[in-house]
């Protein structure tokens, strides 16, 4: 966590560069998460500081007083990462009250990223963006973790009742990814459950909005959850349900409407270079996060993830020999930690690396897609199989519709 002292440095640092200078001219006008002003209890954005003219104003004056001085120093929330190391000017972000948005005639753009036709995937300046200190090492997940985590809502047939019995992954404006068997399965066939629509901006399924309180004793809320019904469901062609393999566990989802990209819904990165479709990641750690069920056998209300680490396929195969299973290139092993897996209403979500692009910026892309393991869940030396995304980058960009 950085201290006062680096941050008053990091400040009159920033005050030197800009003295004079149009700071408004590059930054983009976007927010990246709820805060709470240096005294003041109304609720504030994490922004740009061109975005904030109340304090782009004091930052541009010439002599500043040292309780101006104060103020931008604690006023500051953070960095954008997504910019180059060198364009520190337009990554201060500052902690800007709501009511002092609109002064001196400055308006927040609206964030057009989520406008984008459903054939267009985002940039690495829009997807896989996560803002604000992630939990290393534990189960919880913030409000604004992992913001293109998407619930799959199923109707059962004659009924209206309702549940969440998979996941899946924004990749762009209109569609999520996930897994062929969360679309047909016997299990799905059995229980009488029909892919209804998804959920975005989920934390706590319990509650709406969501709210959380921060080391600060103060509490921070999202905006309300999204519920979007599925226009068309893309099962990839040569998937078979109930197959002892699972090998081309992946659909994709079109949604019937476009979605905009918020601090708590936003598109992951897929593997589009060539360096990236090739690499198996075999010995990274990655992330994966869910709703699905934990230890007492229920499904979690509250969106939770674990760190997993990727295996030889070779190695994972004569695991698998077992069940008369054979894997291929298309698919990934990870885990293989006593009661550390994913489970049951897990499938479907995305197996996420994280990966350092150069000028400080780090984004995360959907590796694998979640396709199934061992019952029960978490058995020590077994790890989870998923799909590898990398191996059907063309297959989606194919069928990616405007």
């Amino acid at each position: 966590m950085a201290t006062m002292e680096r941050k008053v440095l990091m400040l009159v640092l920033v005050i030197g560069m800009l003295a004079g200078m149009n700071i408004g001219a590059d930054a983009a006008q976007i927010s990246f998460g709820t805060c709470t002003p240096q005294q003041s209890d109304e609720r504030g954005q994490c922004v740009h500081i061109a975005s904030c003219p109340y304090l782009a104003d004091i930052l541009k004056a010439s002599p500043q007083t040292p309780a101006q001085r104060e103020l931008l120093s604690k006023s500051q929330c953070g960095l954008d990462n997504r910019r180059q190391q060198t364009d520190l000017m337009n990554r201060i972000l500052v902690c800007c009250p709501q009511s002092k948005r609109g002064v001196s005639g400055a308006q927040e753009a609206p964030d057009e990223d989520g406008q984008q036709p459903g054939n267009v995937l985002p940039g690495t300046d829009t997807c896989g963006f996560l803002f604000g200190d992630r939990i290393v090492g534990g189960t919880n997940t913030t409000l604004w973790e992992f913001p293109w985590m998407v619930l799959l809502r199923y109707k059962k047939l004659f009924s209206e009742t309702y549940s969440f019995n998979c996941g899946g992954a924004l990749i762009n404006s209109r569609y999520v990814l996930t897994a062929a068997h969360c679309l047909a399965s016997d299990d799905l066939d059995k229980s009488g459950l029909v892919l209804n629509s998804v959920r975005l901006g989920e934390w706590d399924t319990r509650t709406d909005p969501d709210c959380q309180t921060q080391t600060n004793g103060k509490r921070v809320c999202a905006p309300n959850s999204i519920d979007i019904e599925v226009e068309k469901a893309i099962l990839h062609e040569q998937f078979v349900p109930n197959s002892v393999d699972q090998r081309n566990d992946i659909a994709l989802l079109r949604l019937k409407r476009s979605v905009s990209f918020t601090d708590y819904v936003r598109p992951i990165c897929l593997p589009t270079s060539e360096e990236l479709r090739r690499n198996l990641f075999v010995g990274y750690t990655m992330d994966v996060a869910g709703w699905g069920i934990t230890e007492d056998l229920l499904p979690s209300p509250i969106k939770l993830k674990i760190s997993v680490s990727v295996w030889n396929l070779t190695e994972c195969q004569d695991k698998y020999t077992t069940f008369q299973v054979h894997l291929n290139n298309s698919q990934m092993c990870a885990g293989g930690q006593f009661k550390v897996d994913t489970c049951g209403g897990d499938s479907g979500g995305p197996l996420m690396a994280s990966i350092n692009t150069g000028g400080g910026r780090e984004v995360f892309y959907i590796a694998g897609i979640t396709s199934y393991g061992t019952r029960p869940c978490g058995l020590k030396g077994w790890p989870g199989v998923y799909t590898r995304t990398g191996e059907f980058i063309d297959w989606i960009q194919q069928k990616l519709e405007a």
